[in-house]
């Protein structure tokens, strides 16, 4: 019974440290979590802002993300037909891409497709703006039913809100014998997951034409109107509407756009 104190000793000693240690952590204020950064803005969101889902002008910024995947589909009143295209761009390495898809050909009333290559060779954040050249196959030129060659020249700028963009375009099929060239301008506003701006493209037929078809190929056509689009999780959803301008040798057509479409990134 003599050993009996010493362990009962001992074993009250453990409890009251055990106890102690328990008030501690009990009076102690909690540690309050570290707030944790904002998350960036969404890759679909920088791809609106950059231009990248723009029916009609072409982007500058290449690369910015693996890949962006775009699809529309409308009617053009001037030429009263479908217009439509669906348009993949995957960056290779770099600052180099390649991009190719489908156009809705309004001659032979079907899909045909479009491949090519771009290449961003200014940086706002070094040159003040950004730029790229592009060039591509496409299977129906503006004055060019069966095919040209085109290529683009891409500028642009983004402030906080506002972006604005620029096309200057060269067309003509293999053999030389059609040659057009095309303006093409956008700007954007940015509110959130909106946007709100203007799209357009103005083309005209430059050299004199040739070919038994000449007199009814078109001179010029013009394509403008506003543009907006929403932002849903990964995916924009965009609409553009306005007036189209058609002129041939025998007269000009005038009517309205309407187009919907849909893209992402990858």
């Amino acid at each position: 019974m003599k050993s009996a104190g010493p362990v009962t000793f001992a074993v009250i000693l453990g409890l009251a440290g055990t106890a102690r240690a328990q008030a501690q952590t009990e009076d102690e204020p909690e540690i309050p979590e570290v707030e944790k950064p904002m998350a960036p803005p969404p890759e679909i969101r920088t791809a609106v802002a950059d231009g990248a889902l723009l029916p009609s002008t072409l982007a500058p910024r290449v690369g910015a993300t693996a890949g962006v995947a775009l699809g529309f589909a409308g009617y053009d009143g001037a030429r009263s037909a479908p217009i439509g295209s669906a348009t993949a761009e995957v960056r290779v390495w770099g600052p180099f891409a390649v991009r190719g898809g489908v156009e809705y050909s309004s001659a032979r009333k079907e899909g045909r497709p479009t491949i090519g290559g771009r290449v961003q060779l200014l940086r706002q954040n070094k040159h003040g703006v950004d730029g790229s050249v592009s060039v591509f196959y496409r299977p129906e030129g503006f004055t060019e039913a069966e095919g040209e060659i085109e290529s683009f020249v891409s500028l642009g700028r983004r402030w906080e809100r506002v972006s604005v963009f620029g096309n200057l375009v060269y067309g003509q099929d293999p053999e030389g014998n059609e040659r057009d060239a095309e303006v093409r301008f956008a700007s954007l506003y940015g509110v959130g997951r909106w946007s709100f701006g203007l799209d357009s493209r103005l083309r005209f037929a430059i050299g004199t034409q040739k070919g038994t078809m000449a007199a009814a190929e078109p001179k010029f056509d013009l394509l403008a109107g506003p543009v907006a689009s929403a932002t849903v999780g990964p995916v924009a959803f965009f609409a553009m509407g306005g007036p189209s301008v058609l002129k041939v040798t025998n007269g000009t057509a005038t009517g309205i756009a309407a187009l919907g479409g849909v893209g992402s990134v990858f």
